[in-house]
């Protein structure tokens, strides 16, 4: 590999960041793999023949569900898009804080709400309707990950809309075409390449989701779930790994259309923005659908906040501070080891991702591709797969690392891409002569990056620290299998509430959870104002 451009001392560093993504993000998918292929220490393929033999079911359950998740969230996510960048500008404030919000929450807070009000002692079907109807199963799994994922392929496909030329809506409009023709002959085929990995991810996450089928599945399971009850119950390593690597190959799949997009030029004239606005039927369906997604939010969280406060749902609908408390009194230091583990990883992010990418701005196509791969590598894989690494890693060590440490390393590395990706973008903004002119002055290379290129990446690296505090907070499937009975996180002990049954405690720490995500969001928020105001930028 060649470095061009590097000093020897930003050599140096990015060396010991190479080292770094070699031990806490190649060496665990490494274990993971290498695991899959032994049994009792020897070279063995009975782990992957009982995959294929014994659990081909479960394949098939696993793509059906993928599949069917994704065939409900693309349409609807381009509906909602639609909404955001073509339809009435009334609602869409709402609605983006609403996407916003479900992007952010804590983990299983729709499963949770579904069985609030479908179960067997729901709000709607035993208390209003007075009948049982069974939630769980395939369509319980493929509702509530469609409502979980629809909120990030909504901002995803808006992002691709926008990729495209107003010019030639523009034109299109000036030639006589109506709005919705424009729309499905323009905007949506100029989308759609980009529309494909939001498809590929859609899938990804939906097949590495073990939660979901766990509470809402019943006797229906799939192979995320079957890999976490194999390794909790069972304690099959082999078998277990294997499941997670197979796993593995659609995230591969996903990480190859990245690096490829990542190789194409793009032209850097200016783009006109749109001014294509929908009317008549189309409008009306983009509200109905918007407004349907909002009402559904409202619910949700909704039903969340209200259950902290009632003493048992579905018998006991009293108001009581009881689960509240009990935050305080018994889940104190998991909440905690949550806001250390997030703000660790956030922090680790937003100067691991801005001093990367100003290092690899410097460096070969080939260390860049390799660099970017070793990064995405664990943003794309399952949380699971990401975890059990860290698990065999840390076992295999002769020392025992702190949990809190294991978790905060394993949140920093696998929220490290969108990291880099923010600060390669704050990059590209910055005027090189700005740079030339320090080194014209003596200022060395280190000097450069501390003095003069972090001070500017700042809101790039205040959306990174976001980002990855966010992540971190609501992390479950990464950190599962790191946690300890005297070492856990809220996150888990959401999980261990709704797992077992307690929707009064789970609901309590879904909303502290959720208040602090938004607590932390509005003071970034805030910040970036105030920073931008002072700067005399906009926003």
């Amino acid at each position: 590999m060649k470095f061009r451009g590097l000093s020897s001392s930003e050599r140096r560093l990015l060396l010991v960041m190479g080292a770094a993504l070699l031990i806490f993000a190649l060496w665990p998918a490494a274990a993971v793999i290498r695991e899959s292929f032994l049994n009792e220490g020897t070279f063995s393929l009975s782990a992957w023949s009982g995959l294929f033999v014994k659990n081909w079911g479960l394949i098939l359950n696993s793509l059906a569900v993928a599949l069917g998740v994704t065939a409900l969230v693309l349409p609807l996510s381009i509906l909602l898009a639609a909404k955001l960048l073509y339809g009435s500008r009334r609602g869409t404030q709402l609605l983006a804080g609403m996407l916003v919000l479900s992007t952010i929450s804590p983990p299983f807070v729709g499963a949770m709400s579904y069985l609030m009000l479908f179960g067997r002692r729901g709000l709607i079907t035993w208390r209003l309707l007075g009948f049982e109807w069974n939630p769980y199963g395939f369509h319980g799994i493929v509702m509530m990950e469609a409502l979980s994922l629809l909120g990030v392929a909504t901002l995803l496909t808006a992002a691709s809309f926008r990729q495209g030329d107003g010019a030639l809506e523009k034109a299109s409009l000036d030639l006589g075409a109506s709005p919705l023709y424009t729309f499905c002959s323009i905007s949506l085929p100029l989308a759609l390449p980009a529309c494909f990995e939001v498809f590929m991810l859609v899938m990804v996450r939906s097949l590495s989701d073990f939660a979901t089928p766990l509470f809402v599945g019943g006797r229906f399971q799939v192979l995320a779930s079957k890999a976490y009850n194999t390794l909790t119950g069972v304690g099959d390593f082999p078998l277990a790994c294997a499941m997670n690597a197979l796993l593995l190959l659609p995230a591969l799949v996903l990480l190859f259309l990245h690096f490829g997009d990542g190789r194409k030029s793009f032209s850097m004239r200016l783009k006109e923005e749109s001014s294509l606005k929908l009317t008549g039927a189309p409008a009306l369906l983009l509200e109905l659908v918007s407004t349907a997604f909002i009402v559904l939010q409202f619910m949700v969280y909704g039903l969340i906040f209200w259950g902290s406060v009632m003493k048992t749902w579905g018998v006991d609908f009293s108001f009581t501070l009881e689960h509240l408390k009990g935050l305080m009194n018994f889940q104190a230091s998991s909440y905690l080891r949550s806001l250390v583990c997030s703000f660790s990883a956030g922090l680790g992010c937003a100067i691991f991702g801005a001093v990367l990418a100003r290092l690899l701005s410097q460096a070969s196509g080939k260390v860049r591709g390799a660099f970017q791969a070793a990064v995405d590598l664990p943003y794309l894989v399952p949380g699971t797969f990401f975890g059990v690494g860290y698990l065999l890693v840390s076992s295999s060590l002769p020392l025992e690392l702190p949990v809190t440490f294991l978790i905060a390393a394993n949140c920093l590395f696998r929220q490290l891409a969108p990291s880099l990706r923010a600060s390669q973008a704050g990059l590209a903004k910055i005027n090189p002569e700005l740079e030339l002119a320090m080194r014209d002055l003596g200022g060395s290379p280190l000097r450069i990056i501390s003095s003069l290129l972090l001070p500017l990446l700042r809101p790039f690296m205040l959306v990174a620290f976001i980002n990855a505090f966010n992540a971190s907070m609501t992390s479950t499937g990464p950190v599962i299998f790191l946690v300890t009975p005297y070492a856990k996180v809220a996150s888990i002990e959401l999980f261990d509430s709704i797992n077992s049954g307690d929707y009064g405690a789970a609901a309590a720490m879904a909303s502290l959870l959720t208040a602090t995500v938004l607590a932390v969001n509005l003071m970034a928020f805030i910040v970036t104002k105030f920073s931008s105001g002072r700067n005399g930028l906009k926003c």
